[in-house]
């Protein structure tokens, strides 16, 4: 579940990192001078907390993707413990 999560994660970043700027590009489709410039003003900062919020899920998403290579790696090692533990012991010699 972490694994998956941290795909998602950095599918959510790419998502963030391929939208295009809004800013200075619609300011025309309003036909309203001051509803353009609420827009500017919207867009100018959704853009730069997008890049916040992009570089938050990219940590994010390393975090998730670190933890569950280690949950794996902690798996398998206990995996293994419980097959040797199990493996029927070789008789001392001489007894």
């Amino acid at each position: 579940m972490i694994k998956e999560m941290g795909t998602g994660l950095n599918n959510v970043r790419k998502a963030f990192e391929r939208l295009g700027k809004l800013t200075g590009k619609y300011g025309d489709d309003f036909g309203h001078r001051d509803l353009a410039a609420t827009f500017e003003d919207f867009a100018g900062n959704w853009e730069i907390n997008r890049e916040k919020l992009t570089e938050e899920v990219k940590a994010l998403a390393k975090l998730a993707n670190d933890a569950a290579k280690v949950y794996e790696e902690i798996d398998h090692a206990l995996a293994e413990a419980i097959r040797d533990a199990q493996k029927p012991k070789s008789p001392k010699r001489g007894k």
